[in-house]
């Protein structure tokens, strides 16, 4: 599993980011910059991009991934749905590359045991980017957020005190697009939103 992230043309990923940080327009600088400092700094800081279609935002994670694996360094991009991923460079589901539970409760948390290679690959990722993140139930997060600051225990101070252990992540998308209880009152779709979760 590691070999496989970091096994890309480092070379050819430089040239890719250098072209793309060149048209990127001032909100996306303004973001990516954020973001790698975050990175770069290990400050472990969450962030979401919020924006319709049309607005770029899969070429500001194309852009900030080519920059990070053009480094040697892991990224790990993960979308909601099966045909976000296929704009993201080996990219994968949230439920496929983290082991959430498809049926979420409050006490959910993901199926990676200790001692594993995706533990292994965890232990060594620089960055998480979650796609079409307003689509997931806020439990999916919160699973995943309880599970990294127990993991990171060995690797960030105080990680149990840190959104996702102290691992910058950027979540994005567009909350005017499917929410995740599309069959549910008001209600019950807002209290299921990321935007009611602790996080």
């Amino acid at each position: 599993m590691i070999d496989e992230e970091l096994d890309y043309d480092h070379h050819q990923l430089k040239n890719l980011h250098d072209q793309s940080f060149d048209i990127l327009n001032s909100c996306q600088k303004k973001a990516y910059e954020a973001i790698v400092r975050s990175v770069q700094s290990q400050k472990g800081e969450l962030f979401f991009i919020h924006g319709h279609g049309g607005i770029e935002k899969t070429f500001l994670w194309n852009t900030i991934i080519a920059k990070f694996r053009s480094e040697v360094e892991i990224v790990l991009p993960v979308a909601t749905s099966r045909i976000a991923t296929l704009l993201l460079p080996n990219g994968r589901t949230t439920h496929s590359r983290f082991h959430i539970p498809i049926n979420v409760t409050t006490e959910s948390t993901c199926e990676i045991r200790h001692g594993t290679t995706l533990v292994e690959l965890l232990m060594r990722t620089s960055l998480i980017i979650w796609d079409e993140a307003p689509m997931a139930h806020k439990f999916c997060f919160e699973a995943l957020d309880k599970h990294l600051r127990d993991i990171f225990t060995t690797r960030f101070p105080n990680s149990n005190e840190k959104p996702f252990g102290g691992l910058t992540v950027v979540c994005g998308g567009d909350f005017r697009q499917f929410l995740p209880v599309p069959k549910g009152t008001k209600g019950d779709i807002i209290d299921a939103s990321l935007s009611s979760s602790y996080l």
